[in-house]
């Protein structure tokens, strides 16, 4: 079967970090990793009737990231920061590059000048969890004035068809101790 779009389900989620952290902990995950980020977004399109993914492939990303509190790679302790998805923008050779946020105001002026605009700034934290055998990680996100937010994608189902993805993905949350329907909106 040819592969379909990839689908990475996003809920919001009603209880409280603790509660979740402590819900995938009794059930073998661990705190892999986790980092602050800042996503900052610009585009000169209308988002009307388009989903997030749509609205983030007509978006230049800028993002600020730096690894906290257990992570498992050193590096990530130093905040990195870069565009993506710069190719919309510019006809550069890369899609995306390493920027540093001290550099950020040079090219928020270059955004203006052809009327490209500021549309979410967004700040978060980014707790990811992940058991022996899985090939992706559960991510709760703690984002600025939207709540707590639960990410999740398996490359094991990437062959799949979207509804049949997203329905696998459901289940599989369920069976780590969520309660979300088909219905859900995500």
């Amino acid at each position: 079967m040819e592969k379909s779009e990839v689908v990475e389900v996003g809920f919001k989620l009603e209880n409280s970090f603790d509660y979740y952290h402590n819900m995938l902990i009794s059930r073998g995950f661990n705190n892999v990793y986790n980092c602050e980020t800042r996503d900052i977004y610009w585009s000169n399109k209308n988002f009307d009737d388009m989903s997030e993914n749509e609205i983030k492939r007509n978006c230049v990303r800028f993002r600020w990231s730096k690894g906290f509190g257990g992570s498992l790679y050193e590096n990530d302790a130093f905040p990195k920061s870069g565009f993506q998805n710069y190719l919309i923008f510019d006809n550069l050779a890369e899609n995306s590059f390493m920027c540093p946020i001290e550099d950020l105001d040079e090219f928020e002026e270059k955004f203006k000048k052809y009327y490209w605009k500021r549309v979410f700034d967004t700040k978060k934290n980014d707790y990811q969890y992940s058991k022996e055998g899985m090939k992706s990680r559960i991510q709760l996100q703690e984002i600025e004035n939207i709540g707590l937010v639960l990410y999740y994608d398996n490359p094991d189902y990437y062959s799949l068809e979207f509804d049949e993805q997203r329905n696998k993905l459901i289940d599989e949350l369920n069976s780590y101790g969520f309660n979300f329907k088909y219905s859900d909106l995500g």
